[in-house]
């Protein structure tokens, strides 16, 4: 054992020597014996390597399996939690037909809506408006809501026979009765040619929060109930309004044909002889490019009424 022991430290010693040696031949021989070793060395590795690689499929198989099980039970919970508020807004809707037939309430006027697109824009120091290829030809008067995809917008103040003037929410000029917050504190939406509204008027005694959303009351008996307008930003004694709608990047709107009867003094003009309202009577078809759909359901997402904040107090001017 002694003798095997020495020979391998002695075996060792050797090959050390050599090993420094820079002799050609040993440089080659070296060389050749690495050479001989490579397949033995990937012929002994390949167990290994598929090995390490059987082992890493199972880990993302076990974690994609985990992830699996974690998906599928947040989505059961969530359509739990949705059947759930199906059922209470099945609910909610039954009481308030019922309410509504015990009442004789009148129904919500039903709203036509046409959709184009912004041509040009004014935006200086003293005006915020804009042009839209939509006309009397298309229905339009003057006092229509105007709307896109993340709120309103403005109203309508001036129509030709294809084209119409928006006058925008920041605009210096706008005055917007609005309800603001669950409690549905009354105050106006008033524009400044800046980037957000003046929040002004407020009822007094309201608790108003930043982050209360805002809506349209119409108190003016112009612009529909419940359109989007922004959100409370600022603080006590300075809050504004920072609008849904990117008013600086306007394309594609929605004018609202909601004939209240306020228009009547707005846009008298627009009164056909048999006393209809001119977007009655011209009721634009649907076209490429133009969209126009009957009943609140059919309108465009920021077009839908938001639920009740308060009572709705009678018409003012």
């Amino acid at each position: 054992m002694e003798l095997l022991s020495f020979g391998l430290y002695f075996l060792c010693a050797v090959l050390l020597v050599l090993s420094r040696i820079g002799h050609g031949v040993l440089a080659d021989a070296r060389d050749d014996v690495v050479d001989l070793s490579v397949p033995l060395l990937e012929l002994a590795s390949g167990p290994a390597i598929e090995a390490r690689r059987a082992v890493d499929r199972v880990r993302l198989y076990v974690r994609v399996q985990t992830s699996a099980v974690e998906e599928i039970d947040r989505l059961t919970q969530e359509n739990d939690e949705l059947k759930q508020w199906r059922w209470r807004t099945q609910l909610l809707e039954r009481k308030v037909a019922h309410l509504r037939k015990l009442l004789h309430a009148a129904e919500d006027p039903a709203l036509v809506y046409a959709s184009g697109r912004v041509i040009a824009d004014a935006r200086g120091p003293f005006v915020r408006s804009a042009l839209v290829n939509l006309g009397r030809q298309d229905g339009v008067r003057i006092g229509y809501a105007v709307i896109n995809g993340d709120g309103l917008i403005g109203r309508t103040v001036e129509a030709g026979d294809k084209v119409a003037r928006v006058l925008l929410l920041n605009d210096l000029n706008s005055r917007i009765p609005v309800l603001v917050g669950p409690s549905g504190a009354r105050a106006l939406a008033l524009g400044d040619n800046s980037v957000e509204l003046q929040l002004g008027f407020v009822q007094e005694g309201a608790e108003i929060e930043t982050g209360d959303e805002v809506y349209t009351s119409g108190s003016d008996g112009v612009l529909p109930r419940g359109l989007r307008v922004g959100v409370v930003a600022g603080g006590p004694g300075s809050y504004t309004i920072r609008p849904f709608a990117e008013l600086n990047s306007l394309d594609v709107v929605s004018v609202l044909f909601f004939d209240a009867p306020a228009l009547t003094r707005t846009d008298p003009a627009a009164v056909a002889d048999k006393g209809e309202a001119l977007s009655s009577t011209l009721r634009p078809a649907p076209e490429e490019g133009r969209t126009a759909a009957v009943g609140s359901a059919q309108l465009p997402p920021v077009a839908a009424m938001s639920p009740p904040v308060s009572a709705q107090a009678q018409a003012e001017r």
